[in-house]
């Protein structure tokens, strides 16, 4: 049985009890000036609840598919992919996506507080000074107190991915789907950033997928990496991560086990770009 059917013990076709995206079988393709591109084939994975798991691979693997079939905002062409064993037929409820342009999601006409507080479930009846609170705590949450009354464009960049990273996660989600969130700032505000995602995931009870194009990243942050071939080759690699917790942005990455596991992932996709 390959890698495909079968990602760290969980089957396509009987996923275990834990698994909260099952993903069974998918095809996906696009139709390009009237040819047929595929970007998945009999595609399976199983995502275990309360994991971090990256997605990487070269460029044009379909990573960022991935996330919009996951996100509902795609359908595949063959397969089904169930979330909290219910099929996903359209954006699911308890799943919300953070993108790299966060400069476009956010909205500059409301302030950084007004921009957060959009995130609440209209299901959720809360009176007005519950959801001042309740902005209150996520500002806090992704280092924001103070910066309340703020407009988007009296921040930097990476305060405004703070701000859509408390918008998402003021909904509270099952699953935070994230597309290469962190690669349009510059790398201290980066890694400030990856230590404030690992941080909430460590504290909340979420599970999260993250996209990036950076292996570092990727091992640096996650439990689990999944590498996908080149389209539509499908998984290429599927990797535990057991690097020492809580993660440190200086000695994780001098940690033997990173450099190897960094190699092993860089070599892979490395090779492929190479075949181009």
């Amino acid at each position: 049985m390959d890698g495909s059917q079968m990602l760290s013990g969980h089957f396509a076709t009987g996923a275990m009890p834990d698994t909260i995206i099952d993903i069974r079988a998918i095809d996906k393709s696009f139709t390009v000036r009237g040819r047929v591109v595929p970007v998945f084939a009999q595609f399976s994975c199983a995502i275990t609840r309360g994991s971090f798991v990256s997605v990487i691979g070269p460029s044009g693997c379909g990573k960022s598919t991935l996330l919009r079939l996951l996100a509902g905002l795609d359908r595949p062409t063959a397969g089904a992919i169930l979330f909290d064993g219910q099929a996903i037929d359209g954006p699911p409820r308890g799943m919300i996506a953070v993108f790299q342009q966060y400069a476009k999601s956010i909205f500059p006409w409301r302030s950084v507080a007004e921009n957060v507080a959009f995130g609440i479930d209209p299901a959720v009846k809360l009176s007005a000074a519950e959801r001042r609170a309740m902005v209150a705590e996520h500002l806090e949450l992704v280092g924001l107190t103070g910066y309340a009354d703020h407009w988007p464009s009296q921040i930097s960049g990476g305060m405004q991915q703070r701000v859509a990273i408390a918008r998402a996660l003021i909904r509270q989600p099952e699953v935070l789907l994230m597309d290469e969130p962190f690669s349009a700032v510059d790398a201290m505000t980066r890694a400030l950033l990856q230590d404030l995602l690992l941080k909430i995931w460590r504290t909340r009870p979420i599970t999260i997928l993250f996209v990036t194009h950076d292996v570092d990243e990727a091992v640096l942050l996650s439990d689990r990496v999944i590498s996908l071939g080149r389209a539509p080759a499908g998984l290429q690699e599927d990797v535990a991560i057991h690097l020492p917790q809580p993660r440190d942005q200086i000695e994780t990455r001098a940690h033997r086990d990173f450099i190897e596991l960094r190699q092993r992932l860089f070599a892979s996709i490395f090779k492929q770009e190479q075949s181009k």
